[in-house]
Formats: structure tokens, C-alpha cells, sequence
């Protein structure tokens, strides 16, 4: 059964490359123009301030919705003979094997499996269940022509039709285009746990992180997306929690720095680059096939190859023994200093936090909405200063022991304008993630940089051994009380 449904995920990426193809060959000069500009907004923030590799800050933003994929993978056949394309010609059983192997080669491990057949039983006895997804524009589904495409949704769909008995699955995608785990953990109980906005709580049955190609910019150098693993893992309905590992088109992810986690906490893992990357070489598939022309995002097929892999993994997992209770480590592999996170924004209602937002009382709007839930801002519940805003500073006092600042970083030279930090009355230099594998405190927070969209960077303020009481003061750095700056959100830990 499963490799007849290797194969037709194999058809379906066969006639997404022929009518992409086809679509290119018919493109006139201005929309090739046009796909070509939207492309290098959408991969802006894959190449801001690297020197190393590629950024791994990749989105859709509101200034380049990825509306324009439609012209490259149309969702209708076309009505007349394409060209024939290396995946078509794939037809006997021997050479499309490949693509069995492609898929079981994501395969690293089921890790403990007494959550996850748990968790299929619940489903099996119409008992509601939630899968939920968090990680960067690759999950919240860039480029590809429509939900249904993303790789999120045809996981969840899979599950939902064979483990599930109807309408007692529930989707849940907290993709956040261009944002490390850093960013993850601040909203993540936003995000994660009230499926989508709604009350009470609902905790996830089934969690996939997937922060492999963004985490290059994550200044805690992976404490951040342990820290959520355990958060996750820690949750009272006992989820199961899977790993997944996209991949860039020039091969770069951050599994070898993650695949230590799974390990150390018996997790499933899989890996996407492992999956495509050798096939390509092989020339079973071109990366054309696979990404976007940007060379970040998958398209409709590469979303069908990820889904495929995670849907191995559910088999895999049916078919296997159920393992002893699952029992969570107590010790770390890199840290958990920003466990159980909390989010500020202006939506914050607790009497143990007094802010005095000073000159920045705008709100900023450029953050955008999620891409297929158009009604849900991304942040926009923060603190703006504008350009004409006076020079108060922005005040909070509170009890923590860590806290981290997330801010707009945008590519208006003469409008975004630089911070100073202060602790206490003390100035700090807050540490911040400049460039792929680097790290360093500054004593300015600056809004600027070249390749900025709009896009949220974070800035650790805070990261003490035990809570105490502290005022933190965001002030207009000197000179740039007529520039803007945009506090998006903070995130605390007590």
C-alpha cells in the first residue's frame, strides 16, 4: 500500500514540473520580470548580513505574497502535450524505486513511540486530536499555490483520513516566515495553545518543530529550540514531539547541530535533506523540481516530497511495537534557560507588570497577517515610536530572570532608527545574532540593515541563574529621537 501512494505522489509532482516548465517557457519578458522581483523580495532576508551561508531568515512577507508560485505550478492540467521533463520519463518500476528510497531515507528514528500510538488511539476511538506545526516560511507554507499544497496540511490530511475517523482531527499552523526558534518560544504559548485564538486552551496532541534552516539566526545558539522541545514535551497531555529538518537548495541545515537533541530525548526525527539532496545528485530530481527558483522554499512538489516523508514516518510508527512509558530527561544538552516563556505585548493584562510605553504609544502594521489566515497579525499588538514622537522613554518593570526583545529591522535608511537598552539605570549591551554563526553585544540596537523587510530580530536583554526585579528602559538613541523604531513583543521567564 505504501508504495502505491509513493507513486502517485510521484504523478502529482510530475504534472506540478511539467506545468511549471511549461509556464516559464510561455512567460513574456514583463512577467519573468515581475516573478524575478517578487523571488529576490521573497529571499530577501535569506541573504542579510551573511557572510558564511545563507540566511536562514526565509519568508513570504506582505510586501511579496507568494501569489506569484501560481504562475509557475498551476493547480489545472493543461489541456495540451508538455514537454517531456527526467521525472516523467520515470515510469518503470525499477527507476521510479527512487523515489521509495528518497522517502525512507528522511527516516532517522521513531524515537520513543508510547506518545505517538497514544495518540493514535485517541484518534482511532474519535477522540479529538490536534497536530500542530511551528517553524519559519517553509511551514507556514511559502510558495506553495494554496494550502492544501503545503507540506503542513497533507501530513495533517494524511493522518486525519488514516488514523482519524473524520472530523475529530485538528490542524493547527503556527509558521511564522523568517523567525528563528527564538522568536518561536516567545509566542509559542500564543500560538500553540489556543488553536487559533480561541479558549479554553487546547494543547497539541502532535507537535512538528522545524527550525533547521532558520535557526542560523538564533543568538542562543540552540537554547532557545531545546528550551521549546522541553517546554513542549512538558505539557499536561503528554504530546509527542517530531523534528524535522528542511533543507536549502545549497544543502545547508543546522540538523547536525539538533540531531544531539532527538537523541538525547528519545524524540522522532526526519530529515528532508537527507531525502532530497542525494536524489539530486543522482539526477532522479532537479532542484528545480524540488525548490522555488529563490532556493529556499519547496514548491507544490517539494511540499508532496515532505509530506510523503512525514507520512512514512506515521507508518513506520503504526507498524512498530509500543515502547515503556515515555520518561523525559532531566538534564540538558545545550540549555533550558527559556523554558515556559511568556509573551508581552500590548494585550498583556497582569498587575505584576507595569509598563509606561513613553513616546512609542503607534502601532506598527507592517508585520503582516499569517499567510493562509488572512484575520490573524502576526505582531501587531506593540510598541512603535514614530519619527515625530518625542523622545520618553519606553519603561517595564517586572520580575524575571531572563528576557528577550523582539524588534522590526527594516531597510528605511533614513526612518529606522537605533535603541539603548538599560537595566536597572545601568546601560547593557544586549546580544544580538548580526550574521550567520556569530553573535555580539551591542550597545545600539539598531531598526537598520540593508536587507531588512519589515522582519522581526531578537535582542537578549536578560539571562540570569534566579528571578529579581528589574526596570528596563528602551530609550531613542542619541540622534534619533525623529527616527522610528518598533517593539514587536518581549519574552520573560521567571
Amino acid at each position: 500500500m505504501r508504495k502505491g501512494r509513493w507513486r502517485r505522489s510521484l504523478l502529482c509532482g510530475t504534472l506540478a514540473a511539467l506545468m511549471s516548465f511549461g509556464a516559464c517557457a510561455k512567460e513574456d519578458d514583463a512577467k519573468t520580470t515581475a516573478a524575478a522581483s517578487a523571488e529576490a523580495t521573497t529571499s530577501a532576508e535569506a541573504t542579510t548580513e551573511q557572510t558564511t551561508a545563507p540566511e536562514t531568515s526565509v519568508a513570504v512577507t506582505t510586501e511579496a505574497p507568494a501569489t506569484e508560485a501560481t504562475t509557475e505550478a498551476p493547480t489545472t492540467a493543461p489541456t495540451t502535450a508538455a514537454p517531456t521533463t527526467m521525472a516523467e520519463e520515470k515510469t518503470t518500476e525499477a527507476e521510479m524505486d527512487f523515489y521509495d528510497k528518497m522517502i525512507a531515507d528522511s527516516f532517522i528514528q521513531t524515537g520513543n513511540t508510547a506518545r505517538m500510538k497514544k495518540v493514535m488511539e485517541k484518534a482511532k476511538n474519535g477522540e479529538d486530536v490536534t497536530i500542530a506545526y511551528i517553524g519559519g516560511s517553509i511551514t507556514e507554507g511559502a510558495l506553495a499555490t494554496s494550502q492544501p499544497k503545503t507540506y503542513a496540511r497533507l501530513s495533517y490530511q494524511y493522518f486525519a483520513d488514516n488514523y482519524g475517523t473524520g472530523e475529530n482531527v485538528h490542524f493547527l499552523n503556527a509558521g511564522f516566515s523568517g523567525t528563528p526558534s527564538t522568536l518561536g518560544i516567545i509566542r509559542y504559548d500564543r500560538d500553540m495553545l489556543t488553536s487559533g485564538y480561541t479558549t479554553p486552551v487546547t494543547y497539541p496532541d502532535i507537535i512538528f518543530i522545524e527550525f533547521a534552516v532558520n535557526d542560523g539566526d538564533d543568538p542562543t545558539f540552540g537554547e532557545c529550540y531545546e528550551s521549546m522541545i522541553r517546554q513542549a514535551l512538558n505539557a499536561p497531555n503528554e504530546p509527542v514531539v517530531v523534528l524535522l529538518f528542511a533543507v536549502f537548495e545549497s544543502e545547508f541545515n543546522l540538523q547536525e547541530r539538533l540531531m544531539p537533541l532527538g537523541k538525547h530525548y528519545d524524540l522522532p526525527m526526519i530529515s528532508i535533506k537527507n531525502a532530497v539532496i542525494p536524489q539530486i545528485h543522482a539526477g532522479n530530481i532537479t532542484n528545480r523540481e524540488f525548490f522555488a527558483r529563490d532556493g529556499y522554499h519547496p514548491m507544490d512538489y517539494g511540499h508532496q516530497i515532505m509530506s510523503d516523508c512525514i507520512t512514512y514516518y506515521f507508518d513506520r510508527v503504526a507498524e512498530a511495537e509500543t515502547d515503556a512509558s515515555y520518561t523525559m530527561p532531566q538534564d540538558t544538552v545545550i540549555g533550558n534557560s527559556f523554558e515556559n516563556m511568556t509573551m508581552i505585548d500590548t494585550t498583556i493584562n497582569d498587575p505584576a507588570i507595569v509598563i509606561n510605553p513613553g513616546s512609542f504609544t503607534q502601532k506598527d502594521k507592517t508585520s503582516g497577517v499569517f499567510q493562509f489566515e488572512s484575520k490573524r497579525e502576526k505582531l501587531g499588538d506593540n510598541w512603535m515610536h514614530a519619527k515625530d514622537g518625542g523622545s520618553e522613554s519606553f519603561t517595564m518593570s517586572l520580575n524575571c530572570k531572563s528576557l528577550i526583545m523582539a524588534y522590526k529591522r527594516s531597510s528605511a535608511k533614513d526612518l529606522a532608527g537605533a535603541v539603548e537598552v538599560l537595566v536597572d539605570g545601568e546601560p547593557v549591551k544586549p546580544l544580538i545574532s548580526p550574521s550567520f554563526n556569530q553573535k555580539a553585544n551591542v550597545a545600539r540596537v539598531e531598526s537598520f540593515s540593508p536587507g531588512g523587510w519589515n522582519n522581526p530580530w531578537l535582542a537578549i536583554i536578560l539571562d540570569e541563574e534566579t528571578a529579581a526585579d528589574h526596570t528596563i528602559e528602551v530609550r531613542m538613541a542619541e540622534g534619533d529621537a525623529e527616527k522610528e523604531f518598533t517593539i514587536f513583543a518581549f519574552g520573560y521567564t521567571k
